[in-house]
């Protein structure tokens, strides 16, 4: 005969949401499925038997904080990412594959600079500390022999450097306006990336493209040294 006692109807109806959270697939349910059966089944423990029992009280309180914190983090992660008009069209002409708030803490990663035109970037035969990026304007390239070309925006600036470790291959400076730069400190990116085996292997794709169209505009001799979209 069923027991139609309001409590443990309750702690039928915990164990049955506690189910439920066992199979949901998102986090999130499975995380407030707990929450929601951890609240139910609190008066079964409080009511039912002659004394409260504290213990698993104490537990079922400790499980729903803890499940609480979770759910604020994952809210956290999930909710939408505000991109800057200027990081918007990086993301469209450079890093087109990459997830609004993965591409978003790549950006936090570099420091912003606004520099005026025609300012050094890059000296040739040197030793560069920073992976550069053209966020707004243009930057202008002296090949060994005397040819210029430009990068536009999304553009790199350093790449070969960053990929062989090397010295760099050209002198580069602002064009005739001023120009925002993303730095990247080699290092610190490396380590960041070391911790982001996907974001790496995307970013190394990009880069190794965006270089591969570079020598392929200096083969063909053009004005301009076409970005990568990947």
């Amino acid at each position: 005969m069923l027991d139609w006692n309001p409590y443990i109807i309750l702690l039928n109806v915990a164990y049955t949401i506690w189910l439920a959270a066992f199979v949901a697939k998102d986090i999130v349910w499975l995380r407030m499925f707990t929450i929601t059966g951890n609240v139910v089944v609190l008066p079964y423990y409080l009511y039912f038997f002659e004394k409260p029992l504290w213990n698993p009280i104490t537990w079922v309180g400790i499980y729903t904080v803890i499940n609480a914190v979770m759910l604020f983090l994952l809210y956290l992660e999930r909710r939408p990412v505000k991109l800057s008009k200027a990081e918007q069209k990086i993301r469209e002409l450079t890093f087109k594959s990459l997830e609004p708030r993965v591409f978003k803490k790549l950006m936090d990663q570099g420091v912003w600079d606004r520099i005026p035109p025609h300012v050094e970037l890059v000296a040739r035969d040197s030793d560069l500390d920073n992976l550069l990026l053209v966020v707004e304007g243009e930057a202008e390239v002296v090949l060994k022999h005397g040819e210029h070309r430009t990068i536009p925006t999304g553009g790199f600036i350093g790449e070969q450097s960053f990929i062989t470790g090397g010295k760099t291959s050209a002198d580069v400076s602002t064009g005739a306006e001023a120009t925002t730069i993303l730095r990247w400190n080699k290092q610190e990116l490396r380590k960041y990336l070391g911790r982001h085996e996907a974001l790496k292997h995307t970013f190394d794709l990009t880069l190794t493209a965006d270089l591969i169209y570079k020598l392929h505009s200096m083969d063909q001799d053009g004005p301009e040294i076409v970005n990568s979209h990947i």
